[in-house]
């Protein structure tokens, strides 16, 4: 396999990754709004997770043009369904984080942040299907 094809795959691999962190990091949320001795420490987790989680959502995404613009002659940058919607799910992912800065002291935000991150995440499941009829 040329490196060129092989650098092809960065993107997705990274993108399931990413995913992958997406769906911990929402357990731990999730896990931590039962009322046990396990729970402070699961949405300290939570939150020393999320900054990571966003940056590397950024990062994919940013990686998602670049594979394209520099690697895909074939493909238009930015013209297709996944680059629309992976820009959505960056868009939400970085409202989930605004809204993450808030929740220790606004009940809203404690309402609203677990949505934008159930939404996001359930969007990045659909991506991966998106993304799956652009591989070489």
């Amino acid at each position: 396999m040329a490196p060129r094809t092989i650098l092809l795959y960065v993107h997705p691999l990274a993108a399931l990754a990413t995913l992958a962190l997406a769906v911990y990091t929402a357990s731990l949320g999730f896990r931590g709004r039962d009322v046990t001795r396990d729970s402070p420490d699961l949405r300290r987790r939570h939150a020393r997770i999320g900054p990571w989680l966003w940056t590397l959502v950024v990062l994919n995404w940013s990686a998602g043009l670049a594979t394209v613009w520099w690697l895909r002659e074939d493909a238009e940058p930015a013209a297709s369904g996944h680059f629309t919607l992976g820009s959505v799910i960056a868009a939400v992912f970085t409202a989930a984080a605004i809204a993450s800065r808030r929740v220790g002291i606004d009940p809203r935000a404690r309402v609203v942040h677990p949505i934008l991150g159930a939404t996001a995440i359930v969007l990045s499941g659909v991506q991966v299907f998106l993304g799956l009829q652009l591989l070489p």
